[in-house]
Parts: structure tokens; C-alpha cells; sequence
């Protein structure tokens, strides 16, 4: 089963699908494509069967729960275990934001990677194969949005590494940071955001910037940040008195970050919206 379909009438979607299908049963697939002749990129997801990836003079074994992705002009060179071949869904795509979207992933040589902690995607993969051509009051604006929400949860899930021990690191990393959330308010410390993911705070630091975008004090800044603009709309208090219950040590180091992160001051904050 595969579609292809015409480029939107509209240029500016994030991304937007080129061609997308589903393989199984065909232990004939295979595919080898030279540097620079494609020019999209190429995402395949394993949800059964077992295939393979050459990458260089290695061949890399993929099963259930696996993936890979290639970025434009890359080589590419994979097919299917003629004995027992893969049950894969596949899309090539484009667009505006991808790059940003998937922070370089694939663009210098194809990424494998784990994503068995992304169960939602196969309904958002059952919805994309349903489409065919999609109709032109909104069936452009779902397939992207569609897209998108794969890209993300791949983004935010899966593991270059494989197994229980790389899941584990990864689950304790997101849970570090929902704890800092809850207990931003607190004058936390880097070593201390490290103890909750039981690591060091290099590992830490690295782990969380590739999982969360950004480092964690920066996390920890944003966190204290929202939770002032809801106390500037929604009480009186001095700004000041905002720095400190929401966690900063002082009003003016409060005042710069907001500036710089919201473009205004916090009482210029409450004025345009504080109603």
C-alpha cells in the first residue's frame, strides 16, 4: 500500500508528507538509493519482521520496535529478511521547520534508533495510511498536523541506544524534570536536579538538554517564568515579592530573564495582560 501525493497548495506547513505506504509479507523490499538522489526525508518505522541497514561496511539488524530515518541526499541502503521480512510503515516528507522539528536527526547519516516507548504513534500511523488524497477542506492542514505529532513523539521518545538500561536512564531524566517543575519555587541546584535522576551532573546535563531541548537550568528559569505570569495577572503582589515566591533570588535578576525571554517587563507583563 503506498501513496504519493501532490505538493500542498500552501508552503508553509512545518512538514508535509511526499509519499507514505505500508510493506509486509514481501520479502523481496529492498532499497538503494545513491548520495544526493532523493531529496526528502525518509522515515521507516519496524513493527514486526526483521530487516536491515548498511551503513557503511556494517550491517545493522532491525526488528519490532526499532526504526530509521534519513535525512536529504543521503545514501541509502536497506531491504527485508527474505525469511521472516519486516512489517514496516514508511513516509517520505519535507518542510519549513523539519530540521528544527528533528535537531538534525539524519541529516549527516541515517539514524536507528528504539522507539518502543512511543505506543501512540501506531493510531496517528493508522490515521496517516487510511488517507489517500486529501480533500482540500482541511485534508492538507491533517496530514501535516498528523506528521508532525509522529515527528514529535519521535523526537521525544525514542533512544539511539537499545534495551532496558538506555529506557531506564531516559524515564529517570523525564521524571528529574517533572520534579523540577513541582519544586521550582525551591532554590534548587544543578547537583541537586542531578540526585533526582541519579546521575552526575554531566550526564545529567546532556541527557537532559538531548530530551528536553534545552539545559536544566534553563528548564528551571522557564518553569519559574510561567508560574510568575500567572501570579501577575491573578494577584497584586509587588513584583519583588513574585521574584522571590516563584524562586529567584533577586527581583532584578527576576526582571531581566522575563525581559529577555518574554520581550516586556513583568509589570508591563501585567498590564497588557493582567486585564
Amino acid at each position: 500500500m503506498n501513496h504519493f501525493l501532490a505538493p500542498p497548495r500552501f508552503d508553509r506547513y512545518t512538514c508535509y508528507p511526499e509519499s507514505f505506504g505500508h510493506y509486509y509479507d514481501d520479502p523481496s523490499h529492498s532499497e538503494r538509493r545513491a548520495a544526493g538522489q532523493i531529496d526528502c526525508y525518509n522515515l521507516h518505522i519496524v513493527y514486526g519482521g526483521k530487516g536491515y541497514l548498511r551503513i557503511g561496511d556494517r550491517l545493522v539488524a532491525l526488528e519490532a520496535g526499532t526504526g530509521f530515518l534519513y535525512g536529504p541526499g543521503v545514501e541509502q541502503s536497506y531491504y527485508a529478511e527474505p525469511s521472516d521480512p519486516w512489517d514496516i510503515r514508511w513516509v517520505h516528507f519535507q518542510g519549513t521547520g523539519v530540521g528544527k522539528l528533528l535537531q538534525g536527526k539524519g541529516e549527516e547519516g541515517v539514524w536507528t534508533f528504539s522507539w518502543r516507548n512511543a505506543d501512540a504513534m501506531l493510531e496517528l500511523w493508522q490515521e496517516l495510511l487510511g488517507h489517500g488524497v486529501p480533500s482540500l477542506t482541511g485534508g492538507e492542514a491533517r496530514l501535516s498536523a498528523l506528521l508532525y505529532e509522529i515527528l514529535a513523539l519521535l523526537v521525544q521518545n525514542a533512544e539511539d541506544e537499545q534495551g532496558q538500561q538506555a529506557a531506564g536512564r531516559r524515564n529517570s531524566v523525564i521524571e528529574a524534570a517533572e520534579w523540577i517543575r513541582s519544586h521550582s519555587g525551591q532554590p534548587l541546584t544543578l547537583e541537586q536536579m542531578a540526585n533526582e535522576a541519579d546521575c552526575s551532573v554531566s550526564h545529567f546535563s546532556r541527557q537532559f538538554h538531548r530530551l528536553i531541548g534545552k539545559t536544566p537550568i534553563e528548564f528551571l528559569t522557564e518553569c519559574r517564568i510561567v508560574q510568575a505570569k500567572i501570579m501577575l495577572v491573578s494577584t497584586k503582589l509587588p513584583v519583588n515579592v513574585v521574584a522571590d515566591k516563584v524562586g529567584f533570588a533577586s527581583s532584578a535578576y527576576f526582571i531581566r530573564r522575563f525581559r529577555l525571554l518574554e520581550g516586556v517587563t513583568p509589570e508591563q507583563f501585567r498590564r497588557i495582560r493582567g486585564g
